[in-house]
Parts: C-alpha cells; structure tokens; sequence
C-alpha cells in the first residue's frame, strides 16, 4: 500500500500550484489590478471593445518552475520562490562555490550554493509536506507552513560571503570583526529582495517567519522573533539549533560527497519518512538511532577528507593573506553590513586581484601609492596559488582526548612554536608559520547531538522520551569531538619546512613529554644539488654515453 509520504513524488508542489490557481484564476480576472499583481500577470489590460481570449498566463507564474537536479532528480518550486531566484541577490549565489576554495584540491566540486538553495528549499517543502500529510489537522499544518518552509530553505544561505566559510571564520577574524553572522545577512538579502522586486504578494508576517526559521539555529534575532507556540517545529526544518538534524545538512552532505566523489551513506528520505511532530518539537522513531548516528558520522567523514584537506586550507591561508593584502584598496570587509553592498562580493574578488592593473584607470584608489603596493603583494599570492607553489603543511599531531579539558589545553602561537626550535637551520619568524587548530566534531562540541533529540516508538505515539542507554550500541564511539594541531610554512623550501617540523617536534615532547608524536617523523632537510663539476667550467652535456675506448656502444 502506497503511502501518502510516498505519493508526492518528483513534482509535489505542482498540484498544490493547480489548485491554488484554479481556485483564483477567475476571481484575478476581474479584480482589478492589485489581484492581476498578486497572482503574478502584471497590470491588466484596458477593458476591450469586443469579447477576446486573455493572453496565456506564463508558466513560472502559474505552477512554479520544475528543476533537474543531479542529486533530487526532478522537482518543482512555487512561484514565489520563483520571483526570489529571478533577483539579483539570489542570482549571485551562482557566483559562490559551495566549497569555496577547496575546488581547486577536489576538481569535481564546482557546485555552487545556488543549486545547494534549490535542493534545501525542495527538501524543506518535502519535510513540511510530510508532517502535513500524517499530522496536518493535530498540527493545523496550512499551506502557508509549507510556502514559509519552502522560502526558509531557499534563502538560508543569501547571505554567504566570498569563498565559504573562509571569508566570516578566517576574513573577518583577522580583521577583527566579531558578532557577523551570514544567516542575519541571509534575513537582510530577503528584506531587499522583497523591496526591489516588489514582492508585496508575500505577507509581511511570512517574512518574518521565515526569518525566524533562518536564524534561530544561532539564537539571532533579525527575523523578529520566534514562530508561535504550536508552529515552533518548523524551526527544525531548516536550521536546527536543538540537534543539527536539518535539511541544509541532508542536501549539502549528499551534493558535496557526490561532487567530491567521497560516499557517504545515511539515508535523509528514510530519516524524513520515520519523523513526528511532538510538543511541537520534531521527534524521530527510536529505531532509527544508528540511522541518525551515520548522518553526523558522514558530517565528520566529509569535514575530515574533504573540508579541511590539509592542501585546501593551504589554500585558503594564502587567499585570506591576499585578501588582507587588497582589503584597504578594494573595501572588501567595508561591505559587509550593507546588504546593497554585501551583494557586489562573490568569487571574483580573486580575478579582480590578479588583473587589477586593467583597472587602473577606473579606480582612482589606485593612485595610493600604500594600496598599489598592498594589491601588488596580493597579486602575488595569488600567482603563487596558480603555481601550485602553496603554503607548505609541515606536521600534525592529534591531540589526547583527555587534554582537550577547557582548563588544561590551550593552542600554542607560532610564537610559542619557534621558541622550542633548537636546530641551526633557518631563522624562523612568526609571521612565517601558521599554528591551525583542527576540530572535527558531530556539530555539538564534545556532546552527542542524538542526546538532545527525542523518540517515540511508533507513529501512533503521542508521548516522546530520551532513548535509554541500554538501546544504545556498543559500536558508538563514546568520542564526539576531536582536535589536531597542524602547523604550515609560508616558505616552501626544504630547508624552512625541516626547521618548522624540528620546532614542531620540540614544543610537542615540551608540551606533552613524549605521550603525543606527529604521525611520521620529520625527515631531513635534501642536501643541495651539484653538478659535481668544481673546476668552475660549464658543465658538458653529452649526447650519447661515454665509453672509455670511445668506441661505439655494442650493438
């Protein structure tokens, strides 16, 4: 027996799209023209002289748009969210990698946040439309609950900067802006989409629901508050501050492994299909632990071998010193609390770099002697980037559980790295050597998500509980969170990778008195090369083997 869950299908807002304007349609024909402007036709034409057909209505305007997409295979999206992907704020998320500079380890992830949107906000539909289908008259679920999920999911990331993460953790860090969010620039870039495109069809208080269901998953406030007693679950569907379980995570976890080539094996469909709605909270079947264990499993494995691959963060060290670098000349981080001039930053600040000579004439900043100079410092960065001549990783060592303790482990400074150096090789200097704390977890610190997230034994249950530690496998690890220290050279010659790697050893027998080594021992630097030649001539190139008879080689 098929379910109802399993009969939405490739296209499940299609029929609610027919209905909706079915329903409508005749009423719009003879409003006037605010209704003309609310079922998106534009303004109506003069009353003719003589009966005649209306033009067709545009297909976008009356059933949405259906998209093929390589992870969701076909789906189709409301005519709102149409209008929102139509805008200029939501176009420039073509113009951002969904991981960001680790496209240039990994060449199969050219995938960008706008397609990553289209997959959230179909899968944010789905959720809502499930709970909907087995709970919609105990949880008054409207059409409206399922448009507002819908938009949550299609605007959460509007607001990312440059290059992923690099440009809020990294970026803005170094420059010492703190209390930046992407998810309120996400509730801003909504607020201008709406006032330049003219989106009055959409009520002011869905706005702001859906800016709730952006931000709460980080406790901010730019959506206006929560949603009411009743409708908080859907909080949960995009971005879930109780537990990380979310649609965001589904589909960047399967478009990002698929791209990557990296499997990841949880299952989000089955996850959706076994959910309820609780205390309004979103509550899973209790059999489906390990289920839910593999999905922040498959986090850790794509944030171990892909997300913070030792290169890619090679990489971006030497995009964030660029940056730095251009960030007086070009204003970068200037623009970053005006939602008009946040929408201008995208991927090609690193070609606006390489080719800021082209430019000279346009840019009168450039007749600052300082900015030339620090955009040409830049440009050299990042030609080293195009090389392949990166930031050298020297060493790394995983750092014992018992240790990690807020009171008993502090990351050392580069500073604090040289000082343990005792060899004679190369002066190191701190601005050389990069210290990176890398900390990979199950998205809460140290804790198990799974304890914040609540059962029930079968769909008919009306109650929810913790699961019982006897219910638990002994296969869990009782480890949420792990931390390795790495440390990276600026100069990548033989010589100052050996001598960071020498420092590195010291400071960790220093540090930890031979309980923690680097995986494998630091090597030698290579002797120089010489031609073995000192008479101070050019050395001979021969075009055959010498023989010392200098007859002819055997045939």
């Amino acid at each position: 027996m098929t379910s109802r869950f399993d009969e939405e299908g490739a296209v499940p807002l299609s029929q609610l799209a027919n209905d909706y304007f079915d329903a409508t349609e005749l009423r719009n024909v003879s409003a006037g023209p605010t209704s003309f402007r609310e079922a998106g036709l534009g303004t109506p034409p003069a009353a003719p002289s003589s009966p005649q057909r209306l033009a067709p209505v545009r297909s976008a305007a009356r059933h949405g748009k259906l998209f093929n997409d390589p992870v969701h295979s076909a789906f189709r999206l409301d005519p709102v969210s149409v209008d929102i992907i139509d805008s200029r704020p939501f176009q420039r998320l073509r113009k951002l990698k969904q991981l960001g500079l680790t496209y240039y380890v990994f060449p199969g992830a050219s995938h960008n946040r706008f397609e990553h949107s289209l997959g959230v906000a179909h899968l944010a539909y789905r959720f809502a439309r499930h709970f909907q289908a087995i709970q919609g008259a105990e949880l008054q679920v409207e059409r409206r609950d399922l448009r507002i999920a819908e938009l949550a999911g299609l605007c959460h990331d509007l607001g990312h900067g440059p290059f992923s993460h690099v440009f809020d953790r990294e970026l803005l860090r170094a420059k010492g802006i703190t209390g930046w969010e992407h998810e309120d620039m996400s509730s801003a870039m909504l607020d201008l989409i709406i006032d330049e495109e003219h989106l009055d069809s959409i009520p002011r208080e869905d706005v702001r629901a859906v800016q709730s269901m952006i931000t709460s998953a980080h406790g901010g406030g730019a959506g206006g508050g929560a949603l009411p007693p009743g409708k908080r679950w859907l909080q949960e569907i995009v971005a879930n501050g109780r537990n990380g379980i979310d649609v965001d995570k589904f589909d960047y976890l399967a478009r990002d492994g698929l791209y990557c080539g990296v499997k990841t094996s949880f299952d989000a469909n089955r996850i959706m299909q076994f959910s309820k709605v609780i205390d309004d909270e979103i509550c899973y079947r209790y059999s489906e632990y390990m289920t839910l264990h593999e999905l922040f499993h498959s986090r850790a494995i794509m944030h171990r071998q892909v997300y913070t691959h030792r290169k890619a963060k090679a990489i971006e060290f030497m995009v964030v010193d660029a940056l730095l670098e251009a960030d007086a000349a070009l204003r970068v981080t200037d623009r970053v609390w005006d939602p008009r001039e946040f929408q201008t930053l995208d991927d090609s600040l690193l070609d606006a770099i390489e080719n800021f000579s082209l430019f000279k004439p346009l840019l009168g900043v450039l007749e600052d002697d300082d900015n030339l100079g620090a955009l040409e410092r830049a440009q050299a960065i990042i030609q080293r980037v195009r090389r392949r001549d990166l930031y050298k990783f020297c060493s790394e060592a995983l750092i014992p559980a018992e240790d990690l303790d807020r009171g008993r482990w502090r990351a050392p400074t580069a500073a604090d790295i040289i000082n343990s150096y005792r060899g004679s090789g190369p002066r190191l200097r701190p601005e050389d050597v990069i210290v990176q704390e890398n900390i990979i977890n199950f998205s809460m610190r140290n804790l198990n998500p799974l304890d914040s997230v609540h059962f029930f034994d079968n769909l008919e249950s009306v109650s929810k509980r913790a699961l019982r530690t006897d219910q638990i496998s002994l296969m869990v690890a009782p480890v949420f969170q792990e931390s390795t220290l790495r440390v990276y050279s600026k100069d990548s010659s033989p010589e100052a990778v050996h001598a960071v790697q020498a420092a590195f050893d010291s400071w960790l027998e220093e540090r930890f008195r031979g309980k923690v080594t680097t995986p494998t021992p630091s090597k030698a630097p290579p002797p120089p090369r010489t031609t073995g030649n000192t008479s101070g001539e050019p050395p001979i190139k021969r075009l055959r083997p010498a023989f010392e008879d200098d007859t002819p080689p055997p045939q």
